[in-house]
């Protein structure tokens, strides 16, 4: 009898051998995936780790977060820098893109805006340096002369007549250079935003020798746009 079972045992030990075998080879090839980007292994023993790759479904945003948007101040002031970069550099053709389209450019000899004698142009109809044309700018302070003067000479004496892109003080929204005449800028143009360019007096002179040049703008979309360019000096 044993040795008729003894065939069936064998069989039936060779069965469950070589079931234990291909149990332990499926075992080992779950151990390793094959990365098809990559054609490396990856240890699953990560897959739900920290270092697991992301599933194909998934996508990563490598793009740097967006940055926050800039504050009114200081989109104000890089305004600003352009338009006196422009007048330092004499560069009326960018300084007109700056110049609001409905309003114009206004130029005021003093810090006190007259709103009835202050001269302004539109963008298209800004005068050129070459331009030989004697305008009424106002009247001076103390005589109450008329101001007449050719655009060069104007701005030569009542815009860019210190370095004011090397101003050593910047002021927005707070004038730093007062007289004796009240500036009325946010009188004129209620929902303006100005820049100062601040020169102080020396004690020489009882810092009375001050000058400032101030740049007025006013909100257009998410810019600004010029209106006005108001020379601040001491005043009887």
């Amino acid at each position: 009898m044993m040795r008729r079972l003894s065939p069936l045992l064998t069989a039936a030990l060779l069965a469950l051998t070589l079931a234990g075998c291909g149990g332990s080879a499926r075992d080992d090839d779950a151990s390793q995936i094959t990365d098809p980007a990559s054609a490396t292994p990856v240890d699953t023993a990560t897959v739900g780790g920290t270092s697991a790759s992301p599933a194909p479904s998934e996508t990563v945003d490598t793009a740097p977060p967006a940055s926050e948007p800039a504050d009114a101040e200081s989109t104000l002031k890089a305004a600003a820098k352009d338009v006196v970069d422009n007048l330092r550099d004499r560069d009326l053709k960018s300084l007109a893109s700056w110049i609001d389209p409905d309003r114009g450019l206004q130029f005021s000899p003093y810090s006190h805006i007259d709103v009835d004698k202050d001269l302004v142009f539109k963008a298209a109809e800004l005068p050129s340096f070459k331009d030989a044309t004697t305008y009424e700018w106002g009247s001076a302070d103390g005589s109450g002369d008329p101001i007449r003067l050719t655009f060069r000479d104007y701005f030569e004496k009542f815009v860019y007549d210190q370095d004011f892109a090397d101003a050593p003080n910047v002021s927005a929204g707070k004038l730093l250079g007062t007289g004796n005449t009240p500036s009325n800028i946010l009188e004129v143009y209620p929902k303006a935003s100005f820049v100062e360019y601040h020169y102080p007096g020396t004690d020489k002179n009882g810092g009375m020798d001050w000058k400032s040049l101030v740049v007025v703008f006013v909100p257009s979309g998410s810019d600004w746009k010029l209106v006005s360019i108001v020379h601040g000096q001491w005043t009887i």
